[in-house]
């Protein structure tokens, strides 16, 4: 005879674990944001958008202008306040990343005088970040 002793009481106190990890993801949303600040300065270095697409060239009234004023040549940084300004913020449900200036949502969706320069958007690669940070937090003894 072959028999499978099954005792609820280990199964249902791993659940009750699991269940208040999952009640709180502050901790790995804190990470990819965290993460995602760093991704985006990276997109600044490399002038490109969340999927690597290089930002349009500036103009070449633009790029004359920037020089006759001093400021440097790279696209989307002019003083660095936008590129500062980048943050996340994260709570137990939920992130929020975003570029704490009004006139990014103007390089972000383009203008009829200017070219879309995509500083936030969401991947595959973000996303399995994301996923990954989360299994991982859930699942910690």
């Amino acid at each position: 005879m072959i028999s499978i002793e099954f005792d609820g009481r280990q199964t249902k106190a791993i659940l009750k674990r699991y269940k208040s990890r999952v009640r709180n993801l502050e901790n790995p949303l804190r990470g990819w944001g965290n993460w995602m600040e760093q991704e985006t300065e990276r997109q600044f270095v490399t002038e490109t958008d969340p999927d690597g697409v290089r930002w349009a060239a500036l103009a070449p009234s633009t790029l004359a202008q920037k020089r006759r004023l001093g400021y440097p040549d790279s696209i989307l940084t002019r003083t660095g306040k936008m590129r500062r300004s980048v943050n996340s913020v994260a709570d137990a449900r939920g992130v929020l990343i975003g570029v704490d200036v009004p006139y990014a949502i103007f390089h972000q969706q383009g203008t009829r005088k200017m070219p879309q320069r995509r500083i936030l958007g969401m991947n595959d690669k973000r996303r399995g970040k994301l996923v990954k940070l989360i299994r991982v937090w859930i699942k910690a003894r």
